[in-house]
Parts: structure tokens; sequence; C-alpha cells
């Protein structure tokens, strides 16, 4: 079975649905058992339906983006196994 780290290095790629057949099937059957992996998967699926979502309307200010992405960035620094 696939292990988290794997999981969650290809989990972009998963939520994009840029893996080959083979691969979108192990990262699934990975979060459909995995409590820890599953929930940064849910919150990456809806920031893109969010994102998707937003691409017709202003973008926010560079500054706030920053902001967001820095704190993306730290909580999956800090989640990291």
């Amino acid at each position: 079975m696939m292990r988290c780290e794997e999981a969650l290095s290809r989990l972009m790629e998963f939520v994009d649905g840029d893996l080959s057949g083979d691969e979108e099937a192990a990262v699934k059957k990975h979060l459909d058992i995995c409590d820890r992996c599953y929930p940064r998967y849910d919150f990456q699926r809806a920031y893109l339906k969010f994102t998707r979502r937003l691409q017709d309307r202003q973008a926010a200010p560079a500054a706030l983006r920053r902001r967001l992405f820095r704190a993306i960035l730290e909580q999956e620094a800090r989640h990291r196994p």
C-alpha cells in the first residue's frame, strides 16, 4: 500500500486529475482508508473548487495572495509526517 508521504507528494496531481490510471487508483485507495491524509485532500479539493469559481472575478491584491499562500505552506510544513 502507498505510504502517506507518497500520497501527499502526489496530492495536487491527484486533485488536478494529472495522474495515470494506476497512480490515481493507488492515491485514491490510500485516501479512502487514511484518516490523516484525507482531510488534506479534502482541503485541497475544496480550495481548487473555490479558486476555479473565482477565476472570473477580480484577483485579490498581491499582498493578500502572498499571505494566503504563506499560511498554506506553513500549515503544510506543520503537518508533514
